[in-house]
């Protein structure tokens, strides 16, 4: 029997144009997770929220694969650059990600995984991304577990200390999970900020939904009237076009097990 495609993203908003796209359904009525049937090329698909930061990333995905039984994992949605040289829009497809300890800790390295199993499988997804028009980067991704990065200087430490590109905060969780059940896996994330062009502070984000708290958006907004709005649809364009396309690749079986 053919295996599934798990696919996990830490906020709803970068989830629902993916199940959008793809016909997805709502398992049990929730938000969070969405199933969709296996059609001509593309597999049985799941699509969970995890929410945000390392230890919830790595939770959601152990419970998703027990009850998935999926034949590869996808660590989907956002990251940030934290050299130059790397543009918004661009993907980060590879199976490599590095843990880094708390902040108090000084952010010292604590593991490194490698998915040596994935490769034909990141392979066939940076051909099918580059058949669509798309450009991708390969470099370290290092996870900061649940306190993000507000400082450049800080990121650029970090780059240097880790020959690192960029950062997010679930996949080494996702990877680890993956890689305790010898379920392959890989990174399939479009860069959001860099150096050059930060996304906005608005501080941190909600833990479920990965979505920024409501009050500190508007508060936001209120400060920066002028460029709140060309911002804001900036942001909701790049991660719709980006759903859209991992749909596509999904449906084209760019990402099947």
């Amino acid at each position: 029997m053919a295996k599934s495609l798990l696919v996990l993203i830490e906020g709803t908003d970068e989830l629902l144009p993916v199940a959008k796209g793809i016909g997805a359904r709502r398992i049990d009525g929730s938000i969070y997770h969405w199933r969709a049937d296996a059609s001509g090329d593309m597999p049985e698909t799941y699509i969970s929220c995890t929410g945000v930061g390392t230890q919830r990333s790595y939770d959601c995905t152990k419970k998703r694969i027990a009850e998935c039984n999926p034949g590869l994992v996808v660590s989907a949605g956002t990251f940030g650059a934290i050299v130059g040289g790397v543009e918004m829009t661009q993907w980060m497809i590879n199976a490599r990600t590095r843990m880094l300890a708390n902040a108090s800790e000084q952010r010292a390295p604590r593991e490194t995984l490698n998915g040596d199993t994935s490769q034909a499988h990141v392979q066939r997804l940076r051909e099918g991304f580059s058949a669509i028009g798309g450009k991708w980067v390969d470099g370290l991704l290092v996870c900061v577990g649940d306190v993000p990065l507000f400082h450049e200087d800080e990121k650029a430490k970090i780059a240097h200390d880790n020959d690192a590109i960029g950062v997010d905060m679930e996949t080494f969780g996702i990877a680890k999970a993956s890689h305790e059940a010898g379920v392959p896996w890989l990174t399939a994330r479009v860069c959001v900020d860099t150096p050059a062009v930060p996304l906005p502070d608005f501080g941190a984000l909600n833990h479920t939904t990965g979505r920024p708290y409501y009050g500190r958006l508007f508060k936001w907004i209120a400060l920066h009237p002028i460029k709140c709005v060309p911002t804001l649809y900036g942001l909701w364009k790049l991660v719709n076009v980006y759903g859209r396309q991992l749909a596509e690749l999904i449906r084209t079986g760019h990402l099947k097990p």
